[in-house]
């Protein structure tokens, strides 16, 4: 066994990460508050949904012993809540990320959230970050929400972050058509770690309309539920060099061919008409809503432990 192979799942806890999480927050309370003064304060990132819908989270029957763990220790159905939306931008004409968080409910076990029966993947349509970790992300937050001279500097000191803003906005043919990634490393039990992807168990595609409209993903996602089932299949890919495939870096892709995608469920989204606005807006999603066996790992989710649960009740101050 090689070193960078005898450090899996490890992690590597800054000094300061407390203090730093804690800036993290008062800065998006601060730029939330300053672009909605008055009304409902949205998400900060993934505002707009393009929808939300219900759901079957399928635990796959006859899966090999090493990848029965936690929530996929033996088959069964979960009913769950799906959000799709767009990263930043708050119309489908743009190029932009989608992400797609899953809510599954009913979860027996050790719950890192005491009290909590749901498991949260929160997944994106770009299988990296622009940035590795949590300080790097607040200063692009800084000055992208700065804009100007100062956005245009921090992506030319950081030529890495600026190529991967450019191929991860896409102009997506549906949000059912794409896959998704966690970008970030959780436990599979003691000592391994992976990334999980949901990837459309079909092949089909739709030609992106011509015109683009501002709400054309919304569209087609309500058009094909009114009219069939969408189904995605859920996959971990286990990280097998700690070198290569880095537990802190969430900017560095976990490449298919050093550790290939293995399934461990479906997910059956039924022919539906989509929730309302209201209720899809009262959806939070946490990684840390997760049995302890699927411990997220890494600086980014760390932070996110405590950036969600501060933003979720900001953003429910305005609604009550």
């Amino acid at each position: 066994m090689t070193a960078h192979a005898e450090r899996l799942a490890e992690e590597n806890v800054g000094p300061d990460e407390s203090a730093l999480t804690a800036e993290f927050i008062a800065f998006l309370k601060e730029a939330s508050a300053k672009r909605h003064p008055t009304g409902v304060i949205p998400r900060f990132n993934q505002g707009r949904a393009a929808g939300c819908v219900h759901a079957e989270f399928i635990v796959a029957d006859g899966l090999p012993p090493d990848l029965r763990v936690g929530l996929f220790a033996r088959p069964g159905t979960y009913q769950s809540r799906i959000r799709f939306a767009n990263a930043t931008s708050q119309s489908d004409m743009d190029r932009d990320v989608r992400g797609m968080s899953i809510k599954v409910s009913g979860v027996t076990g050790d719950n890192l959230t005491p009290g909590s029966s749901e498991h949260d993947f929160v997944l994106n349509s770009h299988p990296v970050m622009m940035v590795g970790g949590t300080r790097d992300f607040l200063a692009l937050l800084r000055a992208v929400e700065a804009g100007g001279a100062r956005a245009a500097l921090f992506f030319l000191t950081h030529p890495r972050a600026a190529a991967t803003a450019v191929a991860s906005r896409q102009q997506t043919t549906s949000h059912l058509e794409i896959p998704y990634w966690s970008t970030t490393p959780y436990l599979f039990g003691a000592g391994r770690a992976v990334k999980y992807i949901a990837r459309p168990a079909s092949a089909q595609t739709t030609p992106v309309p011509s015109p683009v409209t501002a709400s054309y993903l919304s569209e087609r996602l309500a058009s094909h539920l009114a009219n069939q089932d969408a189904t995605f299949d859920f996959l971990v890919q286990f990280q097998t060099d700690s070198r290569r495939m880095p537990i802190e870096d969430a900017s560095v892709e976990w490449r298919e061919r050093d550790s290939p995608y293995r399934r461990v469920a479906q997910i059956r989204i039924p022919s539906q008409a989509l929730d309302s606005a209201a209720a899809c807006e009262e959806l939070s999603f946490n990684p840390w809503h997760a049995l302890a066996e699927h411990r997220p790992l890494g600086d980014f989710n760390r932070a996110r432990r405590d950036i969600y649960r501060a933003m979720a009740a900001f953003r429910g101050e305005r609604r009550s």
